[in-house]
This record gives structure tokens, sequence and C-alpha cells, in this order.
């Protein structure tokens, strides 16, 4: 294979993976952002605002702005701990609970039928190559992504 002709093979690879995040998250995922929220908050339990800014990896005042939504949409409370005006608590409603349950139960059907095409062996290898892929990538560019702000997620945090 020429130098060129790996290019086009690495350009089509991209091209891929940019389709299937498009399925990923625009088919998938009703709310990718508020779904998200939601499942930090309902696997932590009560956290802080702060704790959620750093699971979510996001700034403070972004949090602020999504925890205000969702405060107005009943999905969580908000009080302040120990009279602390500085440490807020978060903790999901019982309306912001079953969101989340029903959210679960559909990506999991979601996951299942995306995936269904591939065998065992072909999964574990898949996702071997593409550890693979964003460790070498978190290594070259992690520092540079930094300058365009905080990516949507953190490497090797559940979330």
């Amino acid at each position: 294979m020429t130098e060129n002709e790996n290019l086009e093979q690495k350009t089509r690879v991209i091209f891929l993976m940019e389709k299937y995040a498009h399925y990923i998250f625009h088919r998938f995922f009703e709310k990718p952002g508020r779904d998200r929220a939601l499942r930090i908050l309902y696997d932590s339990g009560t956290i802080t605002q702060k704790m959620f800014a750093d699971k979510m990896n996001i700034r403070p005042s972004s949090a602020s702005d999504i925890l205000a939504k969702m405060e107005s949409e009943e999905l969580i409370t908000r009080a302040c701990h120990d009279g602390d005006k500085r440490n807020i608590n978060i903790t999901l409603t019982e309306n912001g609970r079953r969101i989340t349950e029903e959210v679960n139960v559909k990506q999991q059907e979601a996951v299942k039928q995306m995936m269904l095409s591939l065998t065992s062996e072909e999964l574990t290898t898949l996702e071997t190559l593409m550890n693979k892929l964003l460790a070498d990538w978190d290594y070259k560019f992690g520092e540079e992504a930094k300058l365009y702000g905080p990516p949507d997620r953190k490497r090797g945090q559940n979330q």
C-alpha cells in the first residue's frame, strides 16, 4: 500500500467514526447532556455542585447553568450543605430518578440493537482498537485539547 493509499484509508476511517458518532448521539440519546448529568447524579446519590462539575468535566459556571435548568424541570433539588452557600448538595428528585431509569432501559435496548451484528470476539477486538486509539489521542492531543475547552468526558472514569 502506498503512502497516499494509506492516507486515503485513514481518512475513510475517520469519516466512518464521524458517522458512528452521529448515530450514537443523534439517534441513541434523546438529550445526551441531560441524560449524562442524570446518570452521574443517579450513580452518585447526593453530591456537591463542585463534584458534579468535576465528574461532568465542565466549568462550575456551566454546571450551575445545567443544574438550574434541571431544577426548573423538577429533576433535582439543591440545598446548602451545613448552611454554607458555597457548598451546595444536589439530589435527584423522584421524577429525576424515574426519568433516569426510563432512559437507562431505552439505552440498554438500543445498545443491544446497535451491536447485534457483531460477535463477542468482534466486540472485544473493536473495544481494544478503540481504547488503543483513545489512549494515543489522549497522549498526543490531551494538552492541545484543553485549549479548546473541556472535552465531553474524561478517559478512565465511570460516568
